[in-house]
């Protein structure tokens, strides 16, 4: 699985979306891509996803920090918030493999090999 943190605010964001929705498209039967909004302002998201024409990808809302934080000092969540966007990738124990910060081309060669090592493709 891939789970993305994203927001509407953030410029990186609006280009990685579209690439997650296209890898959600994919076809990849081993492969679950999720993009949470951490915006604060729920009714900002539906238009956003709307205008960037994101039609595959599951969109998560997550605003108030129930399994996300961005300050080390706050209560422990699954998952801290380094950058925007940041993605990571858990693999097929539930368990966080590694995680990236920026934009990422999800789409590459490069990215397919590392969904095929944790999915035990070989």
């Amino acid at each position: 699985m891939l789970v993305n943190f994203w927001a509407t605010w953030c410029a990186a964001c609006r280009t990685e979306l579209p690439m997650l929705d296209r890898l959600a498209a994919s076809g990849r039967s081993d492969l679950v891509v999720v993009a949470v909004s951490t915006d604060r302002n729920r009714a900002l998201v539906a238009p956003y996803v709307k205008q960037l024409k994101l039609r595959h990808l599951a969109i998560g809302f997550e605003p108030g920090g129930l399994v996300s934080r961005v300050d080390a000092a706050e209560v422990d969540t699954p998952f801290a918030l380094y950058g925007m966007p940041i993605s990571f990738l858990i693999g097929v124990t539930g368990q966080v493999e590694g995680y990236m910060t920026g934009e990422a081309d999800w789409l590459s060669a490069e990215a397919g090999g590392l969904f095929d090592y944790y999915a035990g493709v070989r």
